[in-house]
């Protein structure tokens, strides 16, 4: 079986309202490298990066732009073979494919053109061989019945994964991760998730996380610095997903950890606002109704710790949530907040709606007119 090449071009340029048309005796094929608007008999289809068509003679191409231009590669070529090679690949020509693996389609060019440059000895036979390689191989990944392997991918994911990970404040996204494997970013996610067990996007962001809890802990550094060189598209966004994760402003961790390190100065008082904030794990405001007090504040982290919705918890009296054989400490201390004393580290223990027992250090102050509270967790240690 014989093709030969007629040309051959990478990163073709088509600028708007281009219309090609098909030689009388060449097949035309193009590889996108960018969006792009194909018109035929049946109407308008997007090509998205990866996708392909061919073209048989005497074809009407007609390619638009989504956008400034149409970036593709193309194999120009003619042979009577052809009409009987893609007639036997049950190839589609004059329709946008989108073959679940693309990897080989990149190699393939550069393999044709390297041969057809070079002209050396049996290379148009070479070409003829590599050509029917390339379709044979799409052909392949474009049947709905293909069933991709995962070990073929798995070890190239686990190099890009540690990629991510090493170059975590680079701008990565689905489509550059996709195109990196030659995949659709439909199924780049897919495969992903399959083998790592977590969304790219999610595993993303937790590397920055983790990167961005490493800077809180050792510095003084701004939190919108940490958040650009964390690779973060703005501190609000930062800051939301710290906080989703962590249970705790960036800020508020920050301040944690720096106390935990000596940070704070040694005449601060330990029963200030500020001192208790930067030594409690949950904070808020607290206001009194008839004789109970009430917790405002920080719904979400409370919400996490005890494991009720916000909603469960809103306006609730903090006595509900107290293990019964606390009961007699906890409402001693209520009653001295509610006649406006301060009240420092009574411990008790919380019960979660998962009938789980929280013990904690529970502070309250008034400011003012104003009353605070501060929950520092204990961790219990164990044989």
């Amino acid at each position: 079986m014989k093709i030969r090449l007629v040309d051959a071009k990478i990163a073709l340029k088509i600028k708007s309202e281009d219309d090609l048309k098909a030689s009388s005796q060449n097949f035309s094929f193009f590889l996108f490298k960018s969006d792009a608007l194909v018109k035929n008999s049946s109407g308008i289809t997007e090509a998205k990066y990866g996708d392909c068509i061919l073209y048989a003679p005497d074809d009407i191409i007609s390619i638009s732009p989504v956008k400034n231009e149409i970036i593709v590669d193309q194999l120009v070529f003619k042979g009577s073979d052809s009409f009987r090679l893609f007639s036997g690949l049950e190839f589609d020509t004059g329709t946008v494919l989108s073959p679940v693996q693309t990897y080989f389609i990149d190699s393939s060019f550069e393999k044709i053109i390297k041969e057809q440059k070079a002209q050396d000895i049996h290379f148009e036979k070479i070409v003829s061989i590599l050509m029917q390689e390339l379709f044979t191989k799409i052909s392949r990944f474009v049947k709905q019945d293909f069933v991709l392997s995962l070990p073929d991918h798995a070890q190239k994911l686990r190099e890009l994964r540690t990629d991510v990970h090493e170059n975590f404040s680079n701008r990565w996204t689905i489509g550059n991760m996709a195109e990196i494997m030659g995949l659709s970013s439909s199924r780049f996610a897919s495969l992903y998730k399959q083998i790592f067990n977590i969304s790219p996007t999610e595993d993303l962001i937790r590397t920055r996380i983790d990167q961005s809890k490493k800077m809180l802990s050792s510095t003084k550094v701004s939190i919108k610095r940490v958040s650009s060189a964390c690779g973060f598209e703005s501190v609000h966004y930062f800051h939301r997903a710290f906080k989703k994760r962590i249970g705790m402003t960036p800020k508020h961790f920050q301040n944690r950890m720096l106390t935990n390190q000596g940070s704070v100065p040694a005449n601060e008082s330990p029963h200030s606002l500020d001192a208790l904030s930067l030594v409690s794990d949950l904070s808020g405001t607290l206001e009194i109704v008839e004789g109970e007090i009430v917790i405002h504040g920080s719904d979400i982290e409370w919400s996490l710790f005890l494991g009720y919705s916000p909603e469960d918890l809103k306006n609730k009296p903090f006595i509900n949530f107290v293990s019964p054989e606390d009961l007699s400490i906890a409402n001693e201390a209520v009653s001295s907040i509610v006649k406006g004393k301060n009240v420092f580290n009574v411990h008790v223990s919380l019960v979660s709606k998962s009938g789980d027992s929280l013990p904690i250090d529970f502070s309250a102050v008034t400011k003012g007119n104003s009353s605070f509270w501060f929950v520092k967790k204990v961790v219990l240690e164990t044989a």
